[in-house]
């Protein structure tokens, strides 16, 4: 072979190399698309109102269709049920003739019971409340049916577990009225639970009107979105991908939360991985299975149903690597299980401090708080990574948005997942 020949080669080899990097990691287009699509108004939130959540599992299984992953069973759906209650149609909240604006001025708690009319406010001294049994006892032993009480703290010990019959409980929120969530939505109560801007709320109130309508399913047919790509050295066993794509859904018909960096940022980052292993130049050693979870706002119901019904053993998963909000990183990642397995950690950091990707690879240790906790609790090395930083702080709120999520650095972080999966085991 000819010098000229030889250099043809190595410009066509460069070549290649460069329109793989291209592709898969120049930029955020892909990310951002998918996030878009996740986040519109026709996923509704990805919950159980309008049927948000089966329409995201569709999109996902077509993206992993179009990637030519492989099914576990029949499809890539892992059907199964749960009971949840919804706030299906959401009327007028009026003071003093002024309507408040959901999820800007009120939230009305996914456990609670349907109401409509106008109610008598009883204010709640709170320290007498907890603390006087004399005015705990005149309170009790009044009718409170057609009554809201409010209180200027949110008393977790009895909020959810109030006993007397009441009309509702109001509790009164700094100018920033939180974030809303799924607490007690399997386990509805029998009154209503309203968060309202404290100032919108004087204590002069008499009463509020109120009108809004819940709607429990105590079967509700939801689904995980499961693929996976062979592995051309080791197909039996397993590095697992996971990511929630469930959110908080709607509360009403026009109110929905559309969830950019919770979770869609991880979905997305999930389906760009498996669209990079798809390539048969990228085939991995190891086979990956892609994971996609609903039911972890309400209580990690799909990762602890996969656990109790998995499709292939668990101890073939060597690790399981779990991404939840992932769209930030100024200020590098956190590594949730970091301190449990520290050779696989001491691998991310090693890779990153190579290359250069990210600020930092901080460490945390156990954390039951994302879908990697039911497969660590059953034997199953697991990493939960988020990305940390200021640049955007939103969280279960309606301005959650897509277009909004900077993204800071996603590309190094595929970059670095990337890599670690590459480099596994070796």
């Amino acid at each position: 072979m000819t010098n000229k020949n030889i250099r043809i080669l190595v410009w066509i080899a460069l070549l290649l190399s460069f329109n793989q990097y291209k592709a898969y990691s120049q930029d955020t287009t892909y990310a951002r698309q998918t996030i878009k699509t996740l986040c519109s108004p026709e996923f509704a939130g990805r919950a159980y109102v309008d049927n948000g959540d089966k329409k995201a599992a569709e999109f996902i299984a077509s993206e992993f269709q179009k990637d030519g992953l492989k099914a576990l069973s029949e499809n890539y759906f892992q059907k199964f049920e749960i009971q949840i209650n919804t706030i299906s149609e959401l009327g007028d909240l009026i003071v003093f003739e002024d309507t408040l604006i959901p999820a800007v001025d009120y939230y009305i708690s996914n456990a609670s019971k349907s109401r409509s009319g106008t109610y008598e406010l009883k204010f709640v001294n709170d320290s007498l409340f907890l603390n006087n049994r004399d005015y705990l006892q005149e309170i009790l032993m009044t009718d409170l049916s057609g009554k809201f009480l409010v209180f200027s703290n949110s008393q977790d010990d009895f909020k959810y577990s109030f006993k007397t019959e009441v009309g509702g409980l109001i509790f009164l929120k700094d100018d920033n009225i939180g974030y809303w969530d799924f607490r007690h939505a399997q386990q509805p109560i029998n009154y209503a639970i309203v968060e309202i801007n404290k100032s919108l709320l004087p204590r002069d109130t008499k009463t509020i009107q109120i009108k809004f309508r819940s709607k429990y399913y105590n079967n509700y047919p939801t689904q995980n979105v499961i693929g996976y790509i062979k592995g051309k050295l080791y197909p039996d066993s397993f590095v697992a991908i996971t990511a929630h794509y469930d959110h908080m859904g709607k509360m009403g018909k026009d109110i929905y939360f559309p969830g950019a960096n919770d979770n869609a940022s991880g979905t997305a980052m999930m389906l760009d991985l498996a669209r990079y292993f798809s390539d048969s130049v990228n085939q991995p050693d190891y086979s990956i299975v892609f994971m996609s979870f609903s039911g972890e706002e309400v209580g990690l119901l799909g990762s602890q149903y996969y656990v109790r019904n998995p499709l292939f053993k668990l101890e073939k998963i060597k690790m399981l690597i779990n991404l939840d909000m992932v769209g930030t990183g100024s200020d590098g990642i956190k590594v949730v299980n970091g301190s449990i397995f520290k050779k696989e950690f001491k691998k991310l950091q090693t890779i990153n401090s190579k290359h250069k990707y990210l600020k930092a690879v901080k460490v945390r240790g156990e954390s039951c708080n994302s879908d990697h906790c039911p497969f660590y609790t059953n034997g199953v090395p697991s990493f939960f990574i988020y990305t940390l930083g200021d640049e955007y702080k939103e969280y279960h709120t309606i301005t959650d948005k897509a277009e909004d999520l900077p993204l800071t650095k996603y590309p190094q972080l595929f970059s670095l997942l990337r890599d670690y999966i590459v480099d596994f085991n070796k």
